[in-house]
């Protein structure tokens, strides 16, 4: 990205970010974004028939965008969306909360 100053860079890159979730919430994208999440998840050797619902739960260290995934067979999953909108799978949701006592969903907000 020659001609762009460090701050231009990461303008950018954070707008790539929001454009990657904003792919999750528009109803146009979502059944892309969702069959994306549910590649990513089976890859790892997990089991999601389909995608019911998404949330954003923060930032990694790394500043990749972290998203929880919830499947209809019951899994809950965190996928991470990178600078550059690749996917990779994290860790289950149970792992999450364990380790670093983060909820991927709130209970009383189950849809």
């Amino acid at each position: 990205m020659r001609g762009f100053s460090r701050s231009d860079k990461g303008l950018l890159a954070r707008g790539l970010l929001v454009f990657a979730l904003a792919m999750v919430a528009a109803p146009t994208y979502s059944q892309l974004a969702y069959q994306a999440f549910e590649y990513v998840i089976s890859k790892h050797g997990q089991r999601c028939d389909a995608v019911t619902r998404t949330q954003a739960i923060g930032t990694g260290s790394n500043g990749d965008a972290l998203v929880a995934v919830a499947c209809s067979n019951g899994g809950e999953h965190v996928v991470s969306i990178r600078k550059d909108n690749a996917l990779s799978y994290m860790t289950s949701c149970a792992s999450l909360e364990s380790r670093a006592g983060i909820r991927c969903f709130d209970s009383s907000a189950k849809e």
